[in-house]
């Protein structure tokens, strides 16, 4: 018989090395359908959106439209042919942008204080934001946090030590004995020492294995008709709880694990989403502040010359230049001068706006210093493929990435719901070898309670069986019916990520290439309105009388060169914007400002 139960308990363990590497029952090969629906949806939503690779046949096929590579152009104006001869000239007219630079003065600020002024290159603006913006920093913490859920996640399969204790003595009344006057002298006391120690470990199958080891110390009383020994008495204990059907599997088990590492994964991309958007958001703010300061050149030129006229108007009263007509010069003026004030105003919350994403401590918020922007605005023509914009916003679109993640932990999602619906059977085996010793003194030895077990004299072994199943089973039919719902709705959010990743590249395409076109156009309508301006100051200097008409005519076109040279402006700071947009939408805006993320693991 011992025999037997060696060869048995052999088997136990066999069964254990065989457990720890299986999957789950009848998770390979379900749903087929379901998954190749799913894979030809993912394709199907590239491919209808023209974000697939061209195949390598097509090599010598006739080339899309969508796949050349194209130049931003500009419609020519016959306005540069006509003024050719004085371009120079009608250039130095009206508000000079160099005047945007160091030394603007931006009006009294509410400290007083003279604000001192700062030059900023627009790479050392986005490299402070990168380094010190507060929103980044705190996505860089939840990306931190979500490393060690992963580690927390993996921790579930560690090895665990467990220890006990305790003493318990006993002293119990004998039961009363009426046997020929006879009472019973058989005595019920005595006192234990116990202690056990063991691993116990959870398993990716979804078991539980654990050994121990049992030792008891027993001390008896010594008040009877009999005198009893004390002894040791030891065990070895190993156990196995596991699942065969429901909760079955690595896949299932370890299902946490690989949330967990999606949504280390996702936290990751929201941080490169978090710098994408801070990159915009620093450049668009960069071109802006320049953009206020050239407002508060136009601005001043068009106070500046307008107190000219007006001082004009001023020494022509009583000659020909009625009261009415001097006060209309003077309210021109006054409303410059207020439009000068708010172009002060703007100027300063751009300022601000720009130091508060960058977040630098040496030109903090609270500070006087006023961020002087010395970039020079791009105006070269960008070269483009559609196509290749589509596939590379595809491909680096942090949205589309999410997108994925979600498909894959609504996937998990489903294969735990899966194994859900099926029934409750559980193993529970478990072998005990048990030594005792009562030699020596009467005391017992501890050392001899092993003999036993080393021999293996005394073993105890159990192995059952444990079913359950509801009727009906709804609550979990239900829930995989929710699983699979969530699926569903996963891939129709990464379609929709698609979609408008693709309308942000085209429309972003189509702003860079209109506003291209408007930096010409728009020099056109400046030369013109400067032209417009010298014919006026020619005439003013070969008129023997200036009429207050001619001089109303001379503020509109001030009014008109300020315009189309703020206009002029305008298009050249929508053109960067609208390049760093694309970038943002094709994701590679961190590349392009060469920016490189490094993920640091965390330490378990």
């Amino acid at each position: 018989m011992p025999v037997v139960v060696k060869s048995f308990s052999l088997g136990v363990a066999l069964a254990l090395l065989t457990l720890v590497a299986c999957e789950s029952p009848m998770s390979q090969g379900t749903d087929d359908q379901g998954e190749a629906q799913l894979r030809a949806a993912i394709d199907a939503a590239i491919v209808r959106q023209g974000a697939a690779p061209l195949p390598a046949s097509t090599a010598g096929s006739p080339p899309d439209a969508s796949s050349e590579l194209r130049t931003a152009t500009q419609m020519p104006s016959d306005v540069f042919e006509a003024l050719a001869q004085r371009i120079p000239e009608l250039d130095g007219l009206g508000p000079q942008g160099v005047q945007g630079g160091a030394g603007l003065d931006l009006g009294p600020d509410i400290s007083g204080a003279v604000d001192p002024e700062i030059q900023l290159s627009l790479q050392g603006a986005i490299a402070a934001a990168v380094r010190n913006n507060l929103g980044v920093q705190g996505a860089r913490i939840e990306q931190a946090v979500a490393q060690t859920d992963v580690v927390r996640a993996e921790a579930a399969f560690d090895a665990v030590l467990v220890a006990n204790t305790g003493y318990q003595s006993n002293n119990i009344p004998p039961p009363p004995l009426n046997f020929g006057g006879i009472d019973n002298a058989f005595t019920q006391e005595n006192n234990q020492t116990n202690f056990s120690t063991g691993i116990q470990k959870r398993l990716i199958s979804g078991g539980t294995v654990s050994a121990n080891l049992v030792t008891n110390y027993t001390r008896q009383a010594t008040e009877s008709i009999y005198d009893p020994a004390n002894y040791w008495t030891n065990s070895v204990n190993v156990n196995l709880d596991q699942p065969l059907l429901r909760g079955f599997g690595s896949d299932v088990n370890e299902s946490q694990i690989r949330l967990a590492r999606n949504r280390d994964r996702a936290s990751l991309v929201s941080l490169r989403q978090s710098l994408l958007n801070l990159v915009q958001l620093t450049e668009v703010q960069y071109w802006t502040l320049l953009q206020s300061r050239q407002q508060v050149v136009a601005g001043a030129w068009l106070l500046k010359v307008g107190i000219e006229v007006r001082d004009i108007l001023k020494k022509r009263l009583n000659f020909d230049a009625t009261v009415a007509d001097y006060a209309l010069a003077v309210a021109i003026v006054e409303s410059r001068r207020a439009n000068l004030i708010r172009a002060w105003l703007n100027a300063r919350d751009a300022s601000d706006r720009l130091k508060l994403l960058m977040n630098d401590p040496g030109i903090s918020v609270g500070s006087d210093a006023l961020v002087v922007p010395i970039e020079q605005l791009v105006q070269e023509a960008i070269r483009y493929n559609v196509r290749d914009a589509v596939v590379t916003a595809v491909e680096q679109n942090p949205s589309i990435a999410l997108a994925l993640l979600r498909i894959d932990d609504a996937a998990i999602g489903m294969i735990v719901a899966d194994n859900g619906r099926l029934p409750q059977l559980d193993l529970q085996a478990g072998v005990t070898l048990t030594g005792q010793d009562t030699t020596g003194n009467g005391s017992g030895s501890f050392d001899g309670a092993f003999t036993d077990i080393a021999d293996a004299n005394f073993v105890s072994w159990l192995a059952q069986f444990a079913f359950s199943q509801p009727i009906g089973n709804r609550a979990a039919e239900a829930e995989y019916r929710r699983a699979r719902l969530q699926r569903s709705a996963a891939v129709i959010g990464y379609q929709s990520a698609i979609e408008n990743a693709v309308f942000a590249v085209k429309s972003s395409l189509r702003a860079v290439t209109t506003n291209y076109q408007l930096i010409e156009q728009s020099r056109a309508s400046r030369l013109a309105a400067a032209e417009s301006l010298r014919s006026l100051t020619v005439l003013e200097q070969t008129l023997a009388a200036l009429t207050p008409e001619f001089l109303q005519t001379k503020f509109q076109a001030q009014d008109r060169l300020a315009v189309a040279y703020l206009s002029h402006v305008e298009a050249m700071v929508n053109y960067n914007t609208s390049m760093a947009r694309l970038y943002t939408a094709m994701g590679t805006g961190l590349t392009m400002n060469h920016i490189d993320l490094e993920v640091v693991e965390g330490t378990p």
